[in-house]
């Protein structure tokens, strides 16, 4: 493939050549040149993650709650996805020492007055836990991948859109000079 597009002073390589292989060049750089904001996307992705799951005074805290009713029991059957535990009445401490209220998932068939562990947010209000750094490490190579994908997409079909362009040129150029080369022919003319 990189035979056709070589730089050299072929008397036979058309200004259309030399063009395609300039779009090949420049296609070839503008993936190398993508790969840095790719890298910086998936760097955002992945310190964006970090921020949300910050744990501690100021973020998010695993507090212990204590059940203010019975849980309700959970159905489990084989085959099903297992459900939602399910949201129990419960009082905890909020992070400026205020006793909260609210629901709170408890395993099904807890007692009134079983502590549980739970997350909360700044304001004391119940929270999903944070994410695993290995998952937020994941987001961010997968972020760096899809923009990495979508540059590379859109230089093959930037050089394919230039290589269908070019080809039409050629095609042109090619009927123009046969239609010269018939007239000049040996007199007759097909037909």
């Amino acid at each position: 493939m990189t035979r056709g597009y070589r730089w050299d002073r072929n008397p036979l390589r058309r200004r259309t050549d030399r063009l395609e292989s300039a779009l090949a060049v420049a296609a070839v750089l503008l993936v190398l040149a993508s790969v840095w904001p790719a890298v910086l996307a998936g760097r955002a992705a992945y310190e964006n993650g970090m921020a949300e799951t910050r744990v501690g005074p100021g973020g998010r805290q695993q507090v212990t709650a204590t059940l203010l009713a019975d849980a309700r029991p959970t159905r489990a059957t084989f085959g099903e996805m297992p459900p939602q535990l399910p949201l129990t009445p419960a009082r905890w401490t909020g992070p400026d020492g205020t006793a909260r209220t609210g629901e709170v998932a408890a395993p099904g068939l807890a007692r009134s007055g079983t502590a549980v562990r739970i997350w909360i947010d700044a304001e004391g209000r119940p929270s999903t836990p944070p994410k695993k750094p290995l998952e937020i490490g994941l987001r961010g190579a997968g972020m760096t991948l899809f923009v990495e994908l979508v540059a590379v997409l859109l230089t093959l079909t930037g050089f394919a859109t230039g290589r269908w362009a070019l080809n039409r040129r050629r095609y042109r150029s090619w009927d123009t000079a046969w239609a010269i080369a018939d007239k000049r022919g040996h007199g007759h003319r097909r037909g």
